[in-house]
């Protein structure tokens, strides 16, 4: 067990691959997108209450798509792993998802950000200001239906080492900084990990310190790239 940097930016590590490769970053090389020209987003404008597509309010009778989502921390994945989630009271808690573009389906389910209570930390949060396809509503937090009010999850963070809910604890008050810390804000588990595997390939405490059980070897860049040079 140690301690790891905060992840770097793909562009980083983009441009380190194409200097190894004897291109420069600057090159049009890299990911891109299908097509050269595409329409743009359709998005909710809370502040007036309405889908709009590029400034232009949608006709009355644009329907968005609603649906049932449950997110995943890793663990117990699949039906069954859902099914155990749901009568032991573990796991993420259920949302109902709207959407109004088929494109922007999945990155409408609530992010990690929204589902587990914990703030963007403070890498990713430069990440979601440059991300050139934000909107409006990515910055709106998961709300609570009228009727769930009463619940003991208002307010609370999500543990990703207890799997549960939580009454928020400052990172002193839960057994300092170290990886010892009972409370983790962040984890990516190892494949089929169950109830018995509790150690995860990597995992954040509430003070945003990475700590990983990955070794130096496996390689320098995330994603398991092998380092581009000796």
């Amino acid at each position: 067990m140690e301690p790891a940097n905060q992840p770097r930016a793909d562009h980083i590590d983009q441009g380190a691959f194409l200097r190894h490769l004897g291109y420069n970053a600057s090159d049009n090389i890299g990911p891109r997108r299908r097509f050269p020209r595409e329409m743009p987003f359709i998005e909710w404008n809370s502040r007036d209450k309405g889908w709009y597509q590029s400034g232009a309010r949608m006709p009355s009778k644009f329907r968005p798509k609603h649906y049932f989502t449950r997110p995943c921390d890793g663990k117990r994945t699949g039906a069954w792993g859902r099914f155990k989630d749901a009568i032991t009271g573990e796991g993420p808690d259920v949302f109902i998802t709207t959407s109004g573009d088929k494109r922007t389906l999945m990155r409408d389910r609530p992010q990690k950000w929204q589902w587990s209570g914990w703030p963007i930390d403070g890498a990713r949060y430069l990440d979601w200001l440059a991300d050139p396809d934000f909107r409006q509503q990515d910055a709106m937090p998961a709300l609570n239906a009228s009727w769930t009010n009463t619940s003991s999850r208002m307010g609370a963070q999500y543990n990703f080492k207890t799997r549960r809910y939580e009454t928020p604890r400052m990172f002193w008050q839960t057994g300092g900084a170290g990886p010892n810390n009972p409370v983790w804000r962040d984890a990516q588990w190892k494949p089929n990990a169950k109830r018995s595997d509790q150690m995860p390939y990597n995992f954040q405490t509430p003070d945003q310190q990475w700590w990983t059980t990955v070794p130096r070897w496996a390689g320098q860049f995330a994603g398991g790239r092998p380092r581009p040079w000796p």
